[in-house]
C-alpha cells in the first residue's frame, strides 16, 4: 500500500480511534486495509512509526498507541514528606506509596477524607504503623485491613493503609507509584472509600487529560489479579467500545 503522507494517515487514525482512546499497534494493519490497501507485516510496522512521527498519535507503552493529550501526570508534592520519612525510617527496605491527595483535582467534590497507601515488606508493617502514628498524630493507621474490618472502622480526616509490598511493586523505579499503578490499585481500594460513580469520573478525567501507558495498566491488572467493577470501569475508559 502506498500511502499519501497526510490524507491516508489521517484516514487510518480516524478509523482506528473512532470511539477509542487506546489501540494496539497490531491493529493498524487492519484499519489501513479498510482504507483500501494491503500491507505486509513489515509495512504495517512502518505504518505505526509513520503515524507516530506524523504527530497524529503517540506511543502509549509497549505495543499500544493513543490520541490522548501528551501530558505527564506530575503530582508528587502531596507525598514528598511521606517519601522523605520512609527513606529515613527504612533506608534498606523496598517501599512505595500513593494517595488520594494526588487525585484531588479529579474528584467531582472536594473529599473530606483522604487515604494514603504505603506498601512495604511484611516484616516492617507493624513498625511502620508505629512510626506513622507517632509522626502523624491526628491520623488513623490501618495495617493490611480486610474489606470488612476496614468498612466498619472509624476513619479520620487523614488515613494511612499499610499493605505488604509485592514483586510488582518492587520493580517500580521510584518510591511513588506511577499513575498507571495508582489507577489499578485505586480500582481495588475505591469500593471501600468512594462510590463507583466517583471512581468512574476520576478515571475518565485522568484518561482524558494524560497519555497513559496502556501496557503497564494491563500488565499490573494481570499481575495483581484484581477483579472488580472498578477494574472494568478503568478498562472501559481506556478501550470502549472494544479494541477492534
Amino acid at each position: 500500500m502506498s500511502m499519501r503522507p497526510r490524507k491516508d494517515l489521517e484516514g487510518v487514525v480516524s478509523a482506528a480511534f473512532k470511539n477509542r482512546r487506546y489501540v494496539p499497534n497490531v491493529a493498524f494493519r487492519a484499519f489501513a486495509e479498510r482504507e483500501g490497501g494491503v500491507l505486509s507485516p513489515g509495512a504495517a510496522r512502518n505504518l505505526v512509526i509513520a503515524l507516530q512521527r506524523s504527530g497524529l498519535m503517540r506511543s502509549a507503552g509497549r505495543g499500544w498507541s493513543s490520541i490522548s493529550r501528551a501530558a505527564q501526570f506530575d503530582c508528587h508534592n502531596p507525598l514528598e514528606e511521606l517519601v522523605k520519612q520512609l527513606g529515613e525510617w527504612f533506608p534498606f527496605a523496598e517501599s512505595t506509596c500513593w494517595s488520594t491527595h494526588q487525585l484531588v483535582g479529579f474528584f467531582h467534590h472536594l473529599p473530606g477524607t483522604f487515604y494514603s497507601y504505603v506498601y512495604i515488606d511484611r516484616s516492617a508493617m507493624e513498625l511502620l504503623r508505629d512510626r506513622l502514628e507517632e509522626f502523624y498524630a491526628n491520623a488513623k493507621v490501618f495495617v493490611n485491613p480486610s474489606a470488612t474490618s476496614f468498612m466498619h472502622s472509624h476513619k479520620a480526616i487523614e488515613n494511612f493503609i499499610v499493605r505488604p509490598i509485592t514483586k510488582d511493586d518492587e520493580i517500580e523505579p521510584a518510591m511513588m507509584l506511577p499513575i498507571e499503578g495508582i489507577l489499578v490499585d485505586f480500582a481495588a481500594e475505591a469500593e471501600l472509600i468512594i462510590d463507583g460513580w466517583d471512581y468512574g469520573e476520576i478515571v475518565r478525567g485522568i484518561v482524558s487529560a494524560f497519555t497513559l501507558d496502556a501496557h503497564a495498566i494491563l500488565r499490573r491488572i494481570a499481575r495483581r489479579r484484581f477483579a472488580s467493577r472498578n477494574t472494568i470501569l478503568l478498562c472501559d475508559a481506556l478501550f470502549v467500545p472494544g479494541i477492534l
